[in-house]
């Protein structure tokens, strides 16, 4: 889901930046958003090693899109994205 939601996340940074500061913002994400898989890589590798493979373990990664979409809703509320 993270690579999927990748190019969203650029484009309303890119829509909603500052000029002067359309760089640094789109830097930013795009660090934050590789440090969230590096981290949930990390992580499942973990639970995987300590569970025996266990189908739960993947769950840890539901909360990720759901908290996304909560905290895009107010962006969405602002501006009519095409």
């Amino acid at each position: 889901m993270v690579v999927a939601d990748s190019p969203q996340f650029s484009s309303i940074v890119a829509q909603t930046a500052v000029a002067e500061n359309k760089g640094t913002a789109l830097t930013i994400v795009t660090c934050i958003g590789f440090s969230i898989t590096v981290v949930s890589i990390y992580l499942l590798n973990s639970l995987f090693a300590q569970f025996m493979q266990s189908p739960y373990a993947l769950l840890i990664l539901a909360p990720g899109p759901l908290l996304g979409l909560m905290g895009l809703k107010p962006l969405l509320k602002q501006k009519n994205f095409h």
